[in-house]
């Protein structure tokens, strides 16, 4: 399993994500089984080997929607049909189960992986671009120091809310779990950060002359891991400069870490975002459309936030 998942994954092998799955595989074992129990997949297999395949597993935070991830086929068994029958098994699984959505990720590029999921009736609902910066050295650009930055208080929570819920629309928590617990600051948030050696943080700008918020920045320094996180979230009112002189605060924070690649991912329709990233020496890994099938007709259940 882990060989065809590293063939089909190349790229997303290169990630802690996809290392982690890969490693997983390779290591599987009964405490793994325990704390899978949640997910099932489907496979292929012809001439002793397996071919194709498909996982599944609820949601964690959307309890009427399920997840596909995983699919891959061998290419020499490609255009078979093969890799439709493991994501319809997965599709009747969920459905068997009271699934209202089917959901999925794909690459933009994977043309003829999103035309089979669209031929299924997946549609699309929204585009993710993830961006990747080499370990700092020193920090970037020298951006005008006009805003101000300071660390985010319990009294900016309703701020830091607001903003992350216009930066993360509802359509793309479907395929992805969506933990809302990141971006409510309080005492659960500070005691579990704590616990876990803090390693998120919040800095807030607001600008010189009323204080009015220009946005916020997270970020998630990793130590085991092979990747630092960033996530920047700007007001409609903030310049390009400001969202240059989030990306560089957080970049500031994550340079007392042990120096590794950062991440950062933001919906791909943003623009300002994606020049302020690539501006501050982030480039563009990859782009996933994100997917989803509606298994029911009734109206929609109340929202993941």
């Amino acid at each position: 399993m882990a060989n065809l998942l590293e063939v089909a994954f190349r790229e997303e092998a290169d990630s802690d994500e996809g290392e982690r799955l890969i490693h997983a595989l390779r290591n599987y074992g009964p405490l793994d089984a325990m704390l899978l129990s949640g997910t099932t997949g489907f496979v292929w297999v012809e001439d002793g080997q397996v071919i194709a395949n498909a996982s599944i597993q609820r949601n964690a935070t959307r309890r009427d929607t399920w997840v596909i991830g995983n699919v891959a086929t061998q290419p020499a068994y490609r255009n078979r049909g093969i890799g439709r029958a493991v994501v319809e098994a997965c599709i009747q699984y969920a459905a068997a189960r009271g699934a209202r959505y089917v959901a999925l990720q794909a690459d933009v590029t994977n043309h003829p992986a999103l035309h089979l999921y669209e031929k299924l009736g997946f549609q699309r609902i929204g585009e993710v671009t993830h961006f990747l910066r080499p370990a700092l050295v020193e920090l970037p650009l020298d951006c005008p120091a006009v805003p101000k930055l300071r660390g985010a208080r319990w009294s900016d929570r309703e701020v830091i809310w607001s903003l992350a819920r216009q930066h993360i629309p509802e359509t793309l928590t479907f395929a992805e779990s969506f933990n809302a617990r990141v971006y409510r600051l309080g005492l659960r948030w500070t005691l579990v950060n704590a616990l876990s050696g803090n390693p998120d943080h919040w800095l807030l700008m607001t600008s010189d002359v009323k204080g009015d918020v220009l946005g916020a920045v997270r970020t998630r320094a990793v130590i085991e891991g092979r990747y630092h996180y960033l996530e920047v979230f700007p007001t409609a009112h903030a310049t390009q400069d400001d969202i240059l002189q989030l990306i560089r605060g957080g970049l500031s924070r994550l340079a007392k870490y042990a120096r590794k690649p950062i991440c950062a991912a933001h919906v791909a329709s943003c623009l300002a975002v994606r020049q302020a990233l690539q501006a501050a020496g982030f480039r563009i890994s990859r782009t996933l459309v994100h997917m989803r099938l509606a298994l029911q007709t009734e109206a929609d259940t109340s929202p993941a936030w």
